[in-house]
């Protein structure tokens, strides 16, 4: 019995050894270019494996950059532009996983667009957006620089988030459960609801006002707060 536990364990190890290899031989990229005219109003990215960048731009088009990389079974892209509102998806098959399967999204759009960017495992980041921002992931970091949103909101489940705003926000909500939690925005006084389960949160140049309309939400379950006034 234990001769043949052996020889499976083997077996198995061989496999995973073979794919890691076939992996990275046949991996092969490709970028392909997709642009939509003007008027944008909103962006949305929806990416199973890949990392999604959004920056804000002085053209009224859009233009992505979209990466495939895949070893044997490449991801399904969908690009629509339709009535204002341009929506992006990358689905890997069931075996992704072997195949290496993953797609990258580099997005230049109007400035004044809504942006509704996620990856399921992949970082997000999104730049230099005036209209509001939702931004996730679930295994990867979230960062929201240089925002002039009224709204934004920065999520992920297992990441750091960061949330920079250069106007003063209505409305911050930073969120994760393994990372820590840093929110950058004009001094003031804001109505601020903030928490971490394991560790510290950190308050700098801004003031907690119940009373206020502007609100910063910031929570991390495994990591710090810090959330600054410059």
């Amino acid at each position: 019995m234990r001769r043949l536990f052996t020889l499976i364990l083997m077996m198995a190890i061989a496999a995973g050894v073979a794919i890691l290899l076939m992996r990275t031989v046949a991996r092969t990229e490709v970028t392909d270019l997709f642009t939509a005219p003007a008027p944008i109003a909103d962006v949305a990215i929806d990416v199973d494996t890949g990392g999604v960048t959004v920056d804000g731009g002085a053209d009224s088009a859009l233009t992505a950059r979209i990466t495939r990389g895949y070893a044997f079974w490449g991801p399904e892209i969908t690009t629509v532009a339709s009535a204002g509102k341009v929506t992006m998806t990358a689905d890997c098959p069931l075996l992704g996983v072997i195949s290496a399967c993953s797609a990258d999204f580099d997005v230049v759009a109007p400035a004044g667009v809504t942006v509704n960017a996620k990856s399921t495992a992949g970082s997000v980041m999104v730049t230099g957006i005036a209209g509001p921002v939702m931004a996730a992931s679930t295994a990867g970091g979230v960062a929201v620089l240089r925002s002039k949103a009224s709204t934004v909101s920065a999520t992920s489940s297992a990441g750091d988030v960061r949330v920079e705003t250069i106007t003063v926000p209505s409305l911050v909500t930073a969120s994760t459960s393994a990372g820590s939690v840093d929110v950058e925005v004009p001094r003031g006084a804001y109505r601020i609801d903030a928490s971490a389960t394991a560790g510290s949160v950190n308050l700098n140049g801004v003031t907690r006002d119940q009373g206020s309309s502007k609100v910063i939400r910031a929570s991390a379950t495994a990591g710090d707060v810090s959330i600054t006034g410059r």
